[in-house]
C-alpha cells in the first residue's frame, strides 16, 4: 500500500500569539532558520507522498507549492483534517506542524507497527497528534465517532480493536524528537512531566472496545469507562485513563476530579 505523511497544520496557533505582536502561522515559524513543518517535510523521506491538512491555513501551503487538504464538514479541530485524510487509501502517518524535532526514525517506527499505532512518552503521556493508522480502519472508526457526536482525537485509539502503544525507549529514539510547541517558551526545550510510568511496547486488544459499546448502549457507562480506565492505568498509558474517567464525570464529580489530577501531573494539554 501507498504510504502518507498527512501533516497537520490548521490551527489558529492561539496559544502562540503574543499581545502586542503581529499573529503568525506556527507551522511556518523559524527554528533555527528553517520553518518547523519544513523541517518535518526533510524527515519525511520514507513516504510516498506528503500532504498538508491545512485548515484556515489552507492558502499559504498552496502557494509553497505543497499539497493541501481542506477540513471535513463533520468535524471541528484537528479531527476535522483527519477526516478528510481518511478518503485516501493507504498507510497514514499524521504528524502536528509543531514537532520540529521529529525525525526520520520516528516515522519509520510508526510505518513498522500497523494497522494503529501510536507513541507513549515514558510519563504515560500518549502522542495522539502523531500516529499510523491504515485507511481502511481509520474510515470505520472515524464514521463511529462521526456517528455518535464524538470529537476527541483520543477516540481513533478508544475505538479500535488492537492498538500498538510505543515507547521511544523500546527503539531507541530520543525523547526530543517528541518535543511539542503550543507556546513560544515550548522552544526553549523537551519537558517531561510525571512519573516514569512507560518504558516498553504494549499492545492492548479489545474483542469489543469499551467506549464502543457504551456509544451502541451495550451495558452500563460506570463499569465499562472504569474498565477501560483500569486497563490504561495497569499499563501505564494514563492519558487515555484519563480520557476514560472524564467520561464518566456525569456519574461522578470525583472521575472528573481524578481525570485533571492525571493530566496536571503529566502535563497535557490536549
Amino acid at each position: 500500500m501507498p504510504s502518507f505523511l498527512i501533516i497537520l497544520a490548521g490551527g489558529e496557533s492561539r496559544r502562540f500569539q503574543q499581545d502586542g505582536l503581529e499573529r503568525v502561522d506556527k507551522c511556518l515559524f523559524p527554528v533555527n532558520g528553517e520553518p518547523m513543518i519544513m523541517r518535518i517535510i526533510k524527515q519525511a523521506t520514507v513516504f510516498d507522498d506528503i500532504i498538508i491538512a491545512g485548515g484556515v491555513n489552507s492558502s499559504k501551503y498552496v502557494n509553497m507549492g505543497l499539497r493541501v487538504i481542506g477540513d471535513s464538514e463533520r468535524f471541528s479541530g484537528v479531527l476535522a483534517g483527519v477526516d478528510s485524510a481518511s478518503s485516501l487509501n493507504g498507510v497514514l502517518v499524521f504528524s502536528p506542524c509543531d514537532t520540529p524535532n521529529v525525525t526520520t526514525d520516528v516515522f519509520k517506527v510508526l510505518l513498522s507497527n500497523g494497522p494503529l499505532s501510536v507513541f507513549v512518552l515514558p510519563n504515560g503521556l500518549v502522542e495522539s497528534h502523531l500516529f499510523r493508522i491504515d485507511s481502511s480502519l481509520l474510515r470505520t472508526v472515524i464514521n463511529e465517532a462521526a456517528a455518535h457526536g464524538r470529537s476527541r482525537l483520543s477516540d481513533l485509539f478508544r475505538l479500535s480493536n488492537v492498538v500498538n502503544f510505543l515507547s521511544p525507549l523500546s527503539h531507541g529514539i530520543k525523547l526530543t524528537s517528541f518535543l511539542n510547541v503550543n507556546r513560544r517558551i515550548d522552544l526553549m526545550g523537551f519537558n517531561l512531566r510525571g512519573p516514569i510510568v512507560f518504558t516498553n511496547d504494549v499492545v492492548i486488544r479489545w474483542s469489543d472496545p469499551p467506549l464502543l459499546r457504551l456509544l451502541r448502549g451495550e451495558g452500563d457507562a460506570e463499569a465499562l469507562l472504569w474498565d477501560e480506565a483500569r486497563v490504561y492505568v495497569s499499563k501505564g498509558i494514563l492519558s487515555l485513563a484519563a480520557h476514560a474517567l472524564r467520561d464518566l464525570e456525569r456519574r461522578g464529580v470525583g472521575y472528573g476530579a481524578v481525570a485533571n489530577a492525571i493530566l496536571n501531573l503529566i502535563g497535557a494539554e490536549k
